[in-house]
C-alpha cells in the first residue's frame, strides 16, 4: 500500500509541477510576449502608413541613390579640378586604384605614381 501511495504521490507531484510550469509559460506569453509583439506590429503598420505601401524600403533606396549621386558628383568635380591644375591624368589614377582592389601597398604605389 505504501508503494502505491508513494507512486501516486510522486506521479501527482510531477503532474502538478508540469501544470504549474505550463501555467507560468502561458502567463509569460499573455502578459509579456504578446503585448510586445502587438506593439511591434502597430509600429510597423504606422511606419508603412506614413511612407505609403512599401514606403520604408523605397525611402531607403532613394537615400542610397541620392548618396551615390553625391559621391559620383564629387568624384567628377575632383577629376575636373585635377585636370585644370595640370596634374597627371586622373583617369589613370582612378584605374590604378580600381585595380588595387583595396591592397594598401598597391594603393600607396598609385598615390606615389600619380
Amino acid at each position: 500500500m505504501d508503494v502505491l501511495r508513494n507512486l501516486f504521490g510522486n506521479l501527482t507531484a510531477g503532474i502538478i509541477r508540469l501544470v504549474v510550469a505550463v501555467g507560468i509559460l502561458a502567463a509569460a506569453y499573455l502578459f509579456i510576449v504578446r503585448p510586445v509583439l502587438d506593439t511591434t506590429n502597430k509600429a510597423i503598420d504606422s511606419a508603412n502608413r506614413s511612407f505609403g505601401e512599401g514606403g520604408i524600403s523605397r525611402q531607403i533606396q532613394r537615400s542610397i541613390d541620392q548618396a551615390n549621386r553625391h559621391v559620383q558628383h564629387a568624384v567628377n568635380r575632383s577629376l575636373r579640378q585635377t585636370r585644370r591644375r595640370g596634374g597627371h591624368d586622373p583617369k589613370q589614377l582612378l584605374r590604378c586604384v580600381q585595380r588595387a582592389h583595396q591592397d594598401v601597398q598597391r594603393l600607396q604605389a598609385c598615390a606615389r605614381r600619380y
